[in-house]
């Protein structure tokens, strides 16, 4: 598995929130990962939080957490040139990964990046 690789590798931390009554407050509207994810945010004054599902996002607002999703991370690689093109790198997600975005969230990420100079 890619994450236990990474882990092995030095490149990410794992770590569980302490608050365990925030984690449980947080687990009725939302999934276990995404509950723990905020919980810690909170915690350790995250200055940025990758999230995608509408909930959490909502959710990250109500503790004023800075927030990204998938999209946005690829916006930011386009824009500091490790990757060529965006359309392509969106396109797999929808086609191979199995994600699912919002055809004006596409759009407006396109137009970020130069819109149709990323035919």
């Amino acid at each position: 598995m890619e994450v236990e690789q990474a882990h092995r590798a030095g490149w990410i931390k794992i770590a569980a929130p302490v608050d365990t009554a925030l984690l449980q407050f947080l687990r009725r509207d939302l999934d276990d990962g995404e509950a723990e994810v905020i919980a810690l945010a909170v915690e350790r004054e995250a200055t940025l939080v990758l999230l995608d599902e509408a909930d959490a996002r909502e959710a990250a607002d109500l503790y004023d957490l800075p927030k990204t999703g998938v999209s946005g991370l690829l916006i930011r690689a386009k824009r500091e040139r490790h990757i060529e093109l965006l359309r392509p790198e969106l396109d797999r997600l929808l086609h191979e990964g199995g994600f699912w975005i919002e055809a004006s969230l596409y759009n407006r990420a396109l137009d970020a990046v130069g819109g149709m100079s990323e035919e």
